[in-house]
């Protein structure tokens, strides 16, 4: 009996160990899984954003004169004693002041193209006739950040041509500048 209580006594100490082990290994299952846990619920409550944003300095209002005019014109052909057909030409104000507008040859000597004529309207008030040199125009300013055209008629007239033209003059060419200021 002595043996079969000893038995009994040894499987119960066995027992009790196997079972204080089994806590042990559950508590400390427990604990490294809080451990865990507060880990990932920390770093959940500590999340970081990048934020962007475009800061412009005080808008201080300026004066713009900007305008748009077609880089190039054919205006036809033409002989000595003739002018061409009227080419309507627009030119548009993207600038933020009411502009005046005047068309200079770049080369003031040029004999053909200083026969360049000018005209706002064919009809009523404005349709008074200009020489290159002697015209300008209006164009109010835009709404808020548009563009407003207006336009005007240009033709060459060579009908007081007085040079001689002794050959044929293909693709003859000028350069016009177009000075814009603003209104008065």
């Amino acid at each position: 009996m002595i043996n079969a209580a000893w038995l009994i006594k040894r499987k119960v100490f066995k027992f009790i160990i196997v079972y204080f082990n089994m806590k042990k290994r559950a508590l400390f299952i427990l604990i490294l899984l809080s451990a865990l846990f507060s880990f990932y619920v920390s770093a959940g409550q500590n999340e970081t954003m990048t934020v962007e944003a475009n800061i412009f300095a005080e808008e201080i209002y300026q004066d713009i004169i900007s305008i748009e005019v077609p880089d190039y014109i054919f205006l036809g052909n033409v002989s000595k004693g003739e002018e061409t057909e009227k080419a309507k030409i627009y030119v548009n104000n993207t600038g933020n002041v009411n502009v005046t507008i005047t068309p200079q040859l770049k080369d003031l000597s040029d004999e053909i193209f200083r026969n360049l004529y000018f005209q706002n309207r064919q009809t009523g008030n404005n349709s008074a006739i200009r020489r290159i040199g002697n015209y300008n125009f209006n164009i109010e300013k835009p709404s808020a950040g548009g563009k407003r055209s207006e336009y005007f008629y240009m033709w060459l007239d060579l009908t007081d041509f007085e040079e001689s033209i002794i050959e044929n003059r293909m693709g003859e060419r000028a350069e016009i500048t177009f000075i814009a200021l603003p209104q008065n």
